[in-house]
Order: structure tokens, then sequence, then C-alpha cells
């Protein structure tokens, strides 16, 4: 169980992979990757700043994570995401997640994206 947030890319690819052999008893693995869009309201984007502080952004989806896993029992998960400067096509950000059924694998996906979309603390802002 993991959450890491960096500058660097991120290779679904690679991670998928070692993810899922190190989970190969769980009944179910899933993944959800967000990715940068080349467009909002019609207007281009050419690139995509993200700031966060650490501390509380570590705090927050550690609480939220506690919380999740509290109502719905999963094995593993991964949590990846990006900071800094990124352009549109850029992964932002990678959740792994193994289970012994899809149903709990569904949920927490569901709900870790709601989260980071809504209440974890990180500041975008683009740049058309």
């Amino acid at each position: 169980m993991k959450i890491i947030f960096q500058k660097k890319k991120i290779y679904p690819e690679r991670e998928l992979k070692y993810f899922s052999m190190k989970n190969k008893l769980s009944g179910s693995t899933m993944s959800f990757l967000g990715k940068v869009r080349n467009h909002r309201n019609k207007k281009k984007i050419m690139s995509m700043e993200i700031e966060f502080y650490e501390r509380m952004a570590l705090f927050q989806t550690k609480k939220v994570l506690k919380k999740i896993i509290k109502v719905n029992k999963i094995n593993d998960y991964l949590v990846m995401h990006r900071f800094g400067r990124l352009s549109p096509g850029d992964n932002i950000i990678l959740i792994l997640v193994a289970s012994e059924h899809r149903k709990e694998s569904n949920y927490f996906l569901n709900k870790v994206v709601d989260y980071f979309k809504t209440q974890i603390t990180f500041w975008k802002k683009e740049n058309f």
C-alpha cells in the first residue's frame, strides 16, 4: 500500500505489471489513469501547472484511504500523482487496486478519484 507524489513521468504499464505480479492471488486488479486534457470550454490547453503542499496532501490522502478501506476490504493499492508542469496527454494520476472481487476494486477506484477531484488540496493552473 503506497502513496507517491512525484514530478517525474508515470509509466502505467510498468507499475501495473509489478503491482499485478505482487498481487497475483487477488481476484481483481483494476486501474485508473488520469491525463491532462488538450482543451476546456473550447479553449486549447498548452500546459498545466500542479502545485500542492505535500504534508497536507499526504495527510488528506491517508485519511480518505483509511475511510474507504474501513467500509470496503481491499488487499493492496498504489496511488501516484504528479506535480509540476505537464503537457496535454501527460499522465497525472495512476491508481491501482487489488481485492478479492471486482466490486471492492471498483468502489475503491471511484471513491479515490472523486476525493482527488474534490477534497485533496492540489492547485491546478491551466495555461491556454
